[in-house]
């Protein structure tokens, strides 16, 4: 039985959602663009509870398709931000896997004391982009053409030979997402895509976890060693025969890639003293 359940809560006076369990130092997991947090994290949550306090949030209109999307990564960000006050919860590692990634870096630029660590799971931090590629995603002809375009790269069955070293792993819920029609992510993520990310710069020196067979467009094991070298300080952890979840094919080395990480930057802070940001009470 899982030690992992859902929480509901509200934010802003309207309903939030998501996923608690564990003890420890809070672990935020926050899940990519094709679905919710089940979907990424359901594979390692309970390994990650016995020694942390998991957060794995819905994301509205992307975990929670129900619900309206935030338009943009910075305020997805500041959601974040909101749902961790509510749950008491003043810092945390913060794990993002695809446009996830983007989430927690965005959050870790713009308010780093709620960043102990930064983990970046075959994702990058989206570039910030001239404000009129946003006003043309909303132009009808414009829009057709990029809605199109994100269709064919990301949400349709053809992706998942791309997307995972081995596509008989996939989840069935991202399965029921790309036979869908006209999945609701689709347009959520085009909004977030097309308002761009954040502007501060990204101090953090994070981790990159990579499933080293991920072959999308923007999320190649080529683009990570680019990433990793644009990010000074960080460091990269390829794991063989996964592709871009590999939480969802290689649960073990997952969590133990990310384990070591937070152990690692723990006691460095311990070793600073109890003045470190990692040493604050959750």
């Amino acid at each position: 039985m899982s030690t992992v359940s859902l929480k509901e809560l509200a934010i802003d006076g309207r309903p939030a959602f998501a996923y608690t369990g564990g003890q420890g130092e809070p672990l935020l997991l926050v899940h990519g663009g094709w679905g919710g947090a089940s979907m990424h994290w359901a594979t390692v949550w309970d390994r990650f509870a016995e020694r942390y306090q998991v957060i794995a949030p819905e994301l509205p209109g992307i975990g929670r398709s129900d619900q309206e999307g935030l338009g943009s990564i910075g305020a997805y960000a500041r959601w974040i931000e909101r749902l961790l006050d509510g749950l008491g919860v003043s810092s945390a590692w913060c794990v993002g896997n695809s446009i996830g990634a983007s989430v927690v870096s965005s959050l870790a630029a713009l308010r780093a004391a709620r960043c102990r660590g930064l983990v970046l799971v075959n994702g990058t931090p989206l570039p910030s982009l001239p404000r009129v590629v946003g006003w043309l995603g909303k132009q009808p002809l414009p829009r057709q053409v990029l809605r199109a375009l994100v269709r064919k790269l990301s949400y349709n069955p053809g992706i998942l030979g791309r997307a995972f070293a081995d596509p008989r792993r996939a989840p069935a819920a991202l399965r029921a997402v790309l036979d869908h029609p006209s999945p609701p992510q689709l347009d959520v993520m085009l909004d977030v895509v097309l308002q761009g990310g954040a502007r501060a710069p990204l101090d953090e020196r994070p981790l990159l976890v990579w499933g080293e067979e991920d072959r999308l467009a923007g999320s190649t094991a080529r683009d990570a060693k680019k990433l990793h070298v644009s990010l000074p300080g960080s460091q990269l952890t390829f794991i063989p025969a996964a592709g871009h979840c590999p939480q969802v094919e290689a649960p073990e080395a997952f969590v133990d890639a990310v384990s070591r990480f937070i152990e690692a930057r723990s006691a460095a802070a311990r070793a600073q003293g109890p003045g470190h940001p990692n040493n604050t009470a959750a």
